[in-house]
């Protein structure tokens, strides 16, 4: 059943308490509005000066959501499936030698869960090229559909895709497909590009009331199917239901956009390899982020619409605070410790999520080598030179782990050790040599010491994050998403100096050395 808690009373005290942290100032460094929606009723609405409900707002990628909402009623439609190529639908883009192998597999539901070939956003390294035609001709960096990487020309492409397929741009479609009592105002619009596209990363201007709108629409359209519904009494969101839903148990398929919602804000991808604040690092779905107790739509500077299925609530926030340390993570933290004092049980959806996170009590045994990829691949495509660091991984585990990384210097090979273990912290110790030289970085250490942990974030994908503890104080971050053939790498250093290597993407073949 609904658990019953005064939501009023819990979206008043965060409003004090936003007041209180000193974001209510207007402007930037400022939350914008504030509204909140239960049950279909408006219980709260607040604006801060010069913000109004009269005012339409940025709500840069919040515009990620609804062109998610479009894909799933072009599946219903039976235009697209989750497992169509993306190249199919735009050969005009396709350049002489053809598609990059990479590339050529992506399936819209790689797009969709973020995990394209792709390093970063396309367009941004083509500047005077068709910000969609930038996305089929950027050298990939590693295999599709192995690994999170935020990626918004994904998010752009896909836009275009509804345009192609629809006829119409995003909102203009979604506006023949929602129905009136929730249909967001007719001056709500998406920016385009120089080349007249829609910006379906990051262009929609609306109204916060637009957003409350759009979120009641997923809310109710999530909450009356037969998945979060009591079978009992049909009254929806049971306890058991709602920890399901946190898990992301798929649909056998998705053909309704009913069964596509569903999947779309549930758990899809893990993104604790990236993310750098703790609502970053909950998961990812299709265009819809996890958070702690359910799911949202995020845009830069805290643009928001959060999701709490288990107590029917839509929150909407809009704000500037791109210039505050730790982003919006404070406002996130005064809305989460607000429900954990008012609302019952809210703890138990939080345990959920985490258990769907992390895989508990999986401990495969392996043992691989892989011969990092440097020579051309087909088409007279070649990797990218942040591959070539790297001669081999080797990965095994037993009773225990251990990665061994070779690379190349300038006097021969580094050999970097890294013992790990799924049930406890291990000890190592990096060598400070600088790859370009082979000559030792620092003049009191040959070594940076460091703390290992490890986890699998999904059956095929590990995770191992290294703390160091020596001259150097920061994290390396390496992300495996590993097969008995291939093996793809991300990696992430958070180091002030040294391990330059140690950032971006590689990929490796299985190897008999």
């Amino acid at each position: 059943m609904m658990k019953e808690f005064n939501a009023l009373e819990c979206i008043n005290k965060i409003w004090d308490r936003l007041q209180k942290a000193g974001l209510l100032n207007g402007g930037s460094g400022s939350i914008h509005s504030l509204l909140a929606d239960q049950g279909g009723c408006r219980i709260f609405e607040e604006y801060v000066y010069p913000y109004s409900a009269s005012r339409m707002h940025r709500m840069f990628s919040v515009t990620k959501s609804f062109v998610s909402l479009a894909i799933g009623f072009l599946i219903e439609e039976g235009k697209l499936s989750l497992e169509d190529k993306i190249v199919t639908f735009f050969p005009e883009y396709e350049p002489e030698g053809g598609f990059h192998p990479y590339l050529s597999d992506m399936t819209i539901r790689d797009m969709l869960r973020m995990e394209t070939c792709h390093t970063s956003t396309t367009y941004k390294f083509h500047v005077n090229t068709n910000w969609v035609e930038s996305f089929f001709v950027t050298q990939p960096s590693h295999r599709s559909g192995k690994v999170f990487n935020y990626d918004t020309s994904s998010s752009h492409t896909l836009a275009a895709l509804v345009k192609k397929l629809s006829g119409m741009g995003v909102l203009d479609y979604l506006r023949t497909k929602i129905p009136s009592e929730y249909i967001f105002s007719k001056d709500a619009y998406i920016i385009t590009d120089p080349f007249g596209d829609e910006i379906g990363g990051a262009g929609l201007m609306c109204y916060p009331e637009d957003l409350l709108k759009a979120g009641r629409f997923v809310m109710d359209e999530l909450l009356k199917g037969d998945k979060l519904c009591d079978g009992q009494n049909g009254e929806s969101l049971s306890e058991d239901a709602a920890l399901a839903f946190c898990k992301g148990d798929p649909c056998t398929e998705v053909t309704s956009f009913g069964d596509y919602i569903k999947e779309a804000v549930s758990f899809k991808v893990p993104n604790i390899q990236t993310g750098q604040v703790t609502e970053e690092r909950q998961g990812y779905g299709y265009q819809f982020w996890r958070i702690r107790g359910g799911f949202c739509m995020y845009g830069m500077g805290g643009q928001y619409v959060l999701f709490y299925p288990q107590y029917d609530l839509v929150i909407v926030t809009t704000a500037d605070l791109q210039n505050i340390k730790g982003g919006t993570q404070p406002l996130l933290d005064i809305i989460h410790d607000s429900l954990l004092e008012y609302a019952p049980s809210f703890f138990k959806y939080e345990k959920g999520i985490e258990e769907c996170t992390l895989l508990k009590n999986y401990s495969p045994c392996f043992d691989y080598t892989y011969r990092i990829l440097n020579e051309p691949l087909t088409n007279g495509f070649k990797e990218s030179g942040d591959k070539a660091r790297f001669e081999s991984f080797h990965i095994s585990y037993s009773d225990s782990g251990c990665l061994s990384i070779k690379q190349r210097s300038g006097s021969g090979v580094i050999d970097y050790v890294i013992p790990f273990d799924l049930t406890k912290e291990c000890e190592g110790r990096l060598p400070l040599v600088d790859p370009a030289t082979g000559q030792p970085l620092s003049a009191t250490s040959k070594e940076v010491p460091f703390i290992s942990k490890s986890r699998w974030m999904a059956s095929d994908t590990l995770y191992i994050e290294l703390s160091l503890i020596g001259e150097d104080v920061g994290s390396i971050h390496i992300n495996m998403n590993i097969s008995a053939d291939n093996l793809t790498v991300q990696m992430r250093k958070i180091v002030e100096a040294r391990f330059e290597d140690f950032t971006g993407f590689i990929e490796g073949v299985a190897d008999s050395i």
